[in-house]
């Protein structure tokens, strides 16, 4: 009889959390942003976007101009291959082997720099949407805010906070709060 009395309280006991989560969520306040939109449609993720791409083809046409030094210097080397000695030929063809590493080490570089770039740009422009998705829960009393693209499969647009941030991204100044 002892069990069965701890089991009836213990049912009892589920009954009384579950009755008190259910209540409990009925009160909670949920909201879902789209961070990738605001990222991407955003004044400061445009300006960001745009130091990436300019950075890029800076380093293209320096990257460009060296490969097309060392398609000439192969050129050369292939047309007078015959006129050249042993020893000038080894030179020269040594010199090219340095400026194709070069151009694979300037290569290198450049992807490692846009990387650390991006990652860079990245971070200072989630700071500042950060900062305005957290005035809009404060404003808002928003107990629990989801992220669109974390497994939100479904939610109603009524509780797309997305578009109230953005105009608050938009119109933050760069660098202020």
């Amino acid at each position: 009889m002892n069990g069965r009395v701890l089991w009836i309280l213990a049912v009892l006991l589920a009954a009384a959390v579950l009755a008190a989560s259910s209540s409990f969520a009925e009160g909670l306040k949920v909201a879902v942003i789209d961070v990738n939109k605001v990222m991407n449609e955003s004044e400061a993720g445009k300006a960001a976007r745009k130091k990436m791409e300019d950075r890029y083809e800076e380093l293209k046409k320096k990257i460009d101009a060296r490969s097309e030094e060392a398609r000439k210097m192969k050129e050369e080397l292939d047309k007078q291959k015959i006129l050249l000695g042993k020893e000038k030929l080894k030179e020269r063809e040594d010199a090219l082997n340095a400026k194709v590493a070069e151009l694979r080490q300037l290569t290198q570089e450049a992807e490692k720099e846009m990387q650390n770039r991006q990652g860079e740009l990245t971070r200072e422009v989630l700071k500042i949407v950060e900062r305005q998705w957290e005035k809009v829960v404060e404003q808002e009393k928003i107990d629990l805010l989801l992220e669109r693209g974390s497994g939100v499969v479904h939610s109603n647009s009524s509780l797309d906070i997305t578009s109230k941030v953005l105009d608050l991204v938009n119109k933050e100044k760069p660098g202020g709060k």
